[in-house]
């Protein structure tokens, strides 16, 4: 600090000498004329005086601008450079003197001072001196090295010298003394320290082994390319010796003198440092409860009056808290006799009390009165997520989910926490460590507080998350089918209600769609309930995208499936029809090798003009449904109130039904009609004929039911019952010995069933039945409706070793063409020839044509509806290999004949 007042103080009173001559410099000649003169004066003054000024006031640079600060005379250089005019110009206009300092190529110190001409002004006079002569009066006061350094520029006026050139600190060296000397060590110190550095605090440096102390002093006034620092270079080689030597000795002195009194202290605390040192050994025993050796070794060293010091106050304090010590372990060892048998309560409580935390499957915590956490137990720990260490001390509202939490609840824990309320009961979300949210079901009493410390709230929670997700699970179950997620019955119920009851608020119409699959359970049956799943899951999704969001779908039951359109007419409740046949009829499923297309019949009712209640809309769209089915799979039917289209439908909805509860009730029965053999009048042979019984008990023909289980793809249901059915009657019939051919009745609609070959193998199989023992009969309808179906389903069942039976032959006019066709072994002759025969002379040639054609071409004939001992003469003498009918035996639940060894007719 004392360098750079002193070097501030020389610039200063440098710029004062310097302002003081200019004001002298108009005075050399004394006076002051015009302008003019005055130009004149101060040009003289120059041109005689300017060596004056040089040597004595050391002035480079001498020049007198105009008011208008214009260059009106000049001495030696000029001074033109961008700062100095500005001088020059704030001192025209301030008319106050202005100084600056200009170290862009060497420090010139400037001095602009304003002239006075008959009282007006008349120009500035700009004085130039350089700092140079600073530094070297700096370096007389303070008799140490001192330089100048100013930013280096790239081009210099005169240019520059390169050993006054600082690269690192880009840096030029404008004046030094002892440059020779001094250049090297600041470019030494330059190497080792940047500028910033050495600005910061002096450095201490080495250099060609003296030591050298190195300051910056910052010249006020300068910055950017005009920056200027005084350099002040100090060698303190000497000093340092110096400093070492007297420090050298300073230390032996302070070490003599230190050994010296710790010399005299020791013998003068000997006797007292022995003393204590025998306190000191004696106050452990204290904690090995040892209080008569401690009074043992203590009582020898005390004084009684004279010469008594602290350590004999020590020593009589030690003895005495002996005593006191000992009189306290009595008590300790009285009292512990007595608490020891509570300790062991205690610990049983405590330990008790832990377990219950560690174990109860609930959340306990405890709350401050600023509604932070105190304590959380385990169980507590594994639900949140957090560590001990993380809950302890966090808000218990932070814990507390925000979308499940309302400011009433906040505002009775806080009132609970306060002691206005004694309980609190609420389901809250709780915030998990990992962001997941758990609902709890809380329950928060007040804690009895002895101490500001102590928690006041009880916190026990109970994780009720997965009770809340399956009530919720359970409520979403009660209205929605949970294979496809739509509707179920019971919502779809309530659904069309609401929409009945804003229908007729509002007098609006609507339509009702009602369908199912067609042969949805053959697709179930042969590729299996799975498949069967996701087709219901696709037509679920494909009803999604053609019904409009605010109509109501539902899938009833099975494949049964309803649509309600709000506010709508018949023409748009046809065209919904049509696009959900046509979206249905894009789906393909494939399953187990085989490609399933999709169709449904669909039933159409509007509201109110068929019907105000869910019921009697249901009846009549599903009166529909049937109408459509009947009139060709894969359509729609609307709702017609014909009273005769009613009750067809009715009584095909009827016959469903039952066909369907005698399926699953098993109420099927087998019928058993013989076969006479004309040529020996033996019975080998029966016809196995099905029955159906009612609730009631009685028995339904098959022409009451088979045409409706054909519409309604029932059949091949009943169709494998059958199969099932007589087989197993077979295999037990041949078990008993009775070797009788059975002859079983296929309907019209099994030449399209492809399981019925593979369910045929698998009995066949395992019940082990002679294959030649079985005969299949199926009617010439239904084989010439698919001539080559029929054909290859007949090689395919007597490669396996049974016969068939071409069943009403006659009947067609091409009969003797498709008895060439087919691979039959037996042709059964339709009843209508034979019922007459006696009287009906055309009758008779018919049958006796049929009768040589079929031995014509290998076949064996049948003869149905004999009924008399007359037409079974004539059967006879046409050669009619067998007769079958009430004169022979009428169709009965049980065989009643004998084995055919001894079987004749009765």
């Amino acid at each position: 600090m004392d360098h750079i007042e002193k070097i501030q103080g020389l610039i200063k009173n440098s710029y004062q000498r310097m302002e003081q001559l200019a004001d002298i410099v108009p005075l050399l000649r004394g006076g002051h004329g015009d302008d003019g003169s005055l130009i004149r004066q101060i040009e003289s003054i120059f041109n005689r005086h300017g060596h004056l000024l040089q040597m004595v006031w050391g002035v480079e640079i001498a020049s007198f601008y105009s008011s208008e600060n214009e260059l009106l005379v000049s001495w030696e250089q000029r001074a033109d450079t961008g700062q100095v005019l500005e001088w020059v110009y704030a001192a025209n206009k301030t008319e106050q003197p202005v100084t600056g300092l200009d170290c862009k190529d060497k420090c010139i110190q400037y001095v602009a001072v304003p002239l006075l001409a008959n009282n007006e002004r008349a120009g500035v006079l700009l004085l130039g001196r350089s700092l140079a002569d600073v530094v070297l009066a700096f370096h007389q006061i303070s008799g140490d090295d001192v330089g100048i350094i100013t930013a280096s520029r790239l081009y210099p006026r005169g240019g520059i010298e390169p050993s006054r050139l600082l690269p690192e600190w880009n840096m030029r060296v404008t004046a030094l003394t002892h440059a020779e000397r001094n250049l090297l060590v600041l470019r030494s110190v330059s190497e080792d320290h940047s500028l910033a550095a050495v600005g910061e605090q002096h450095v201490w440096h080495h250099h060609s082994g003296r030591e050298y102390e190195v300051r910056l002093i910052p010249i006020n006034g300068t910055d950017g390319e005009n920056q200027a620092q005084l350099v002040v270079i100090s060698d303190v080689t000497s000093a340092l010796a110096d400093i070492r030597v007297a420090t050298r000795q300073s230390l032996l002195g302070g070490l003599i003198g230190l050994l010296v009194s710790e010399i005299l202290l020791l013998l003068l605390l000997w006797k007292p440092m022995a003393r204590l040192q025998r306190v000191a050994l004696s106050l452990p025993y204290l904690a090995e409860h040892a209080f008569e050796k401690v009074r043992t070794h203590l009582g020898q060293s005390v004084r009684r009056f004279w010469g008594r010091d602290e350590i004999d106050v020590l020593n009589n304090t030690a003895i005495t808290l002996s005593y006191q010590l000992e009189a306290l372990q009595a008590q300790i060892r009285e009292r512990t006799r007595n608490l020891a048998e509570r300790g062991d309560d205690l610990a049983r409580e405590r330990d008790f009390v832990t377990g219950l935390l560690n174990t109860a499957q609930v959340i306990i915590l405890t709350q401050n009165a600023a509604g932070r956490v105190v304590m959380l137990n385990r169980q507590g720990l594994v639900i949140t997520g957090y560590s001990a260490d993380e809950i302890e001390g966090r808000p218990f509202n932070e814990l507390l989910a925000g979308d499940k939490i309302s400011p009433e609840v906040l505002q009775e824990l806080e009132e609970l926490r306060l002691g206005r309320r004694e309980q609190v009961r609420v389901d809250a979300g709780l915030q998990c460590r990992d962001g997941s949210q758990r609902t709890i079901s809380w329950f928060h009493s007040r804690l009895l507080v002895r101490s500001p410390r102590d928690a006041v709230v009880l916190s026990v929670g109970h994780d009720v998350t997965e009770r809340e997700q399956a009530e919720q699970q359970l409520a979403w179950l009660a209205d929605h089918d949970p294979l496809t997620e739509l509707f179920n019955r019971r919502r779809f119920q309530g659904e069309f209600e609401q929409i009945l009851m804003a229908s007729k608020r509002y007098k609006h119409s609507g339509g009702l769609l009602y369908f199912d699959l067609d042969q949805f359970k053959y697709i179930n049956d042969t590729s299996g309930h799975q498949a069967g799943d996701a087709l219901l899951r696709m037509v679920a999704d494909k009803l999604r995208q053609v019904v409009r969001a605010s109509d109501v779908i539902a899938r009833l039951g099975g494949d049964e499936f309803a649509v309600v359109i709000r506010e709508c007419d018949a023409d748009g409740a046809v065209q919904v029809a049509r696009k959900v046949r046509a979206q249905l009829g894009t789906l393909e499923f494939p399953a187990r090798g085989r490609n399933h297309s999709i169709s449904a019949s669909i039933g159409i009712a509007l509201f109110p003009l068929h019907g105000t209640t869910v019921h009697d809309l249901m009846a009549n769209a599903d009166l529909a449904m049937y109408q459509a089915k009947e009139e060709g799979r894969g359509g729609w039917h609307l709702f017609s109130s014909d009273e005769r289209v009613r009750e067809r439908m009715q009584n095909r909805v009827y016959w469903k039904e039952q066909i369907e509860q005698a399926l699953r009730e098993d109420r099927f029965l087998l019928y058993f009609q013989p076969v006479l053999d004309i040529c020996t009048n033996t019975i080998g042979h029966y016809e196995v004929l099905l029955r159906m019984r009612d609730p009631r008990g009685r028995i339904i023909s098959p022409g009451q039911f088979i045409p409706v289980a054909e519409q309604s793809g029932l059949i091949h249901s009943i169709d494998h019952l059958v199969l099932q059915k007589a087989i197993t009657k077979q295999a037990r019939l041949w078990s008993q010995g009775y070797k009788l051919t059975l002859s079983i009745n296929l309907s019209g609609r099994v030449v399209d069933d492809p399981e019925l070959v593979p369910i045929l193998e698998d009995l066949l199989r395992t019940t082990g039945v002679d294959p030649s023992s079985l005969m299949f009969e199926v009617t010439e309808t239904a084989a010439v409706a698919d001539m080559m179906a029929a054909a290859n389903l007949m090689h395919k069942i007597k490669a396996h070793g049974c016969q068939f039976a071409l069943d009403d032959f006659g009947v067609g006019f091409s009969s003797f063409f498709h008895l060439k066709q087919l691979p039959v072994d037996y042709v059964k002759i339709d009843g209508m020839f034979v019922r007459q025969l006696v009287e009906n002379h055309q009758d008779r040639v018919f049958v006796k044509a049929l009768s040589e054609i079929a031995k014509g071409l290998g076949k064996k004939a049948i003869a149905e509806f004999v009924e008399d001992a007359e037409a079974l003469i004539l059967l006879r003498e046409y050669g009619v290999d067998y007769a079958q009918g009430y004169y022979i035996g009428r169709p009965a639940p049980h065989i009643i004949e004998a084995p055919c060894s001894e079987g004749k007719l009765a």
